[in-house]
């Protein structure tokens, strides 16, 4: 069949597919990746591919429509998100008036957490994919293609003629990684590798995964919670070098690799031979990843992980309050972060940390101690955010539960910029002090005099670093002063 891969129209530069979806202060913007392993999947199979990051191309409805006519579409498969998930449901609803014998499967977190309720909310939304998706699309595509009875496809939800809703067994999680085909070879086929940024890495950055799910049981955390599980399933060391060996050929000026793996260490001899066959290869291209602050390893690891590679670490530390980090399930030991951030400095390894607040038993005094944290700390680059609950996650459910959501209008999740919005109110913290706490942290980290010399001397010393610092300069200035809400 000739099918479109489609991260559907919204605002211009919407991240649909980073954790916490939204147009964001840094200008980072996420490859649509999970979009982009279904399509390997489906070229595989034999289909016949298109694909249009919208958002990135800040291209509209009509665009799409054309397109669609242009390369004789039979099927779509739409990418979705909680905050935009209005929009998705019209953009799908808009393709289906115009081509009412074209078949649509919508994929993604929200809807795979309320497929019924997706369904139910669009006139002509027919079949939803829950949790991983790559083999389901497959499977939904031959089913289409042959007119098979769609009971037989694991994993989807769809809606019979008569209007009732079907509820298929859940598709296996898939344990074969090295069979799935390199995420990059679809963004060398169909993206612009330059429209993507990500503010912690040198320009431009790829990203692709080595592993699949979290065993950690963050509440928060919405991944693992509604998507990809947590039971780790790992590529083989030889299958990751590869695809470095892949993008080093095909994208000669890229900068750097990104891990998106929920946490990158989880077996600590899996990184090691995925470092030693790097190094045993050559590799030259940094690479960067998202890791817990609890790793147990010594210097000579450290070591080992920087020389093949290794250039910056993501590290969610969350909160500077032990008891809102026990209550979103961290288990966080605060003096392991300290211990961790100088064993990544004696390493030469840059961190970015990650900070939060609005956890459910969070007050304005541990909302400071999270900021004294980040100030003590001083990551190369660090992120204030206020708490988002999505559906799925244990967080949202106790919100909701505790009466802290103050909406379940998905649209409220952002602000009319497309900027972060918590819709939680705390009994001593609104969700507009979340927000503008936030503010206050950011401007007040990135101002820093201590921070503002290390970031001189970094941009004195390295061409790339430099380049990284300016871009993301320009894109957080504004905010810096203005912040979240308009005046």
């Amino acid at each position: 069949m000739n099918v479109l891969f489609l991260n559907p129209p919204f605002l211009d530069h919407f991240s649909r597919e980073s954790r916490s979806p939204a147009v964001t202060k840094s200008s980072t913007l996420y490859f649509p990746k999970w979009l982009s392993y279904a399509a390997g999947i489906a070229i595989k199979a034999g289909h016949e591919v298109d694909f249009l990051d919208a958002p990135a191309k800040c291209v509209d409805v009509p665009y799409v429509l054309d397109r669609i006519a242009a390369k004789n579409i039979e099927a779509v498969v739409c990418d979705c998100s909680t905050p935009s998930i209005i929009n998705d449901l019209r953009v799908v609803d808009q393709i289906a008036e115009k081509y009412p014998k074209i078949h649509i499967l919508m994929v993604g977190r929200h809807v795979s957490v309320l497929p019924r309720e997706s369904l139910e909310a669009s006139a002509h939304l027919k079949y939803v994919a829950v949790r991983e998706y790559d083999y389901i699309v497959r499977d939904w595509l031959e089913a289409v293609s042959c007119g098979a009875d769609m009971s037989a496809v694991d994993g989807l939800v769809w809606k019979k003629e008569s209007g009732e809703i079907v509820t298929n067994k859940p598709a296996a999680l898939i344990t074969d990684l090295d069979a799935i085909p390199f995420v990059s070879e679809i963004y060398k086929r169909y993206l612009d590798i330059h429209d993507y940024y990500y503010g912690f890495a040198p320009y431009p950055n790829v990203t692709i995964d080595a592993s699949r799910g979290c065993p950690f049981r963050c509440t928060f955390c919405a991944f693992p919670q509604t998507f990809s599980g947590h039971k780790m399933r790992y590529r083989s060391p030889g299958n990751v070098a590869d695809e470095f060996d892949y993008i080093r050929r095909e994208f000669p000026d890229v900068k750097s690799i990104t891990f998106e793996d929920d946490t990158y260490i989880t077996d600590k001899q899996h990184s090691l031979d995925v470092a030693n066959e790097l190094i045993r290869r050559g590799n030259k291209i940094p690479y960067n990843i998202n890791q817990r602050a609890d790793l147990i390893a010594d210097l000579d690891y450290f070591k080992t992980l920087k020389q093949s590679g290794l250039r910056l670490v993501i590290v969610g530390f969350e909160s500077g309050d032990d008891e809102v980090l026990k209550h979103m399930k961290k288990h966080l030991n605060l003096e392991k972060a300290v211990d961790f951030m100088n064993l990544c400095r004696r390493a030469k390894i840059l961190v970015h940390g990650c900070f939060m607040v609005g956890n459910l038993n969070e007050t304005p005094e541990t909302m400071q101690k999270t900021l004294d944290l980040a100030m003590k700390l001083l990551p190369d680059t660090a992120q204030f955010f206020p708490l988002m609950v999505y559906p799925g996650t244990e967080a949202y459910e106790e919100a909701k539960q505790k009466g802290y959501l103050i909406t379940e209008d998905w649209s409220q999740w952002l602000t009319p910029e497309g900027l972060h919005n918590t819709v939680i109110n705390l009994p001593n913290v609104s969700n507009e002090e979340l927000v503008r706490f936030c503010d206050y942290a950011r401007k007040k980290y990135y101002t820093n005099p201590r921070y503002l010399l290390r970031k001189a001397w970094q941009s004195a010393t390295s061409p790339a670093e430099f380049k990284r610092n300016l871009i993301g300069f320009r894109s957080l200035a504004k905010y810096l002063f203005k912040g979240t809400y308009k005046k």
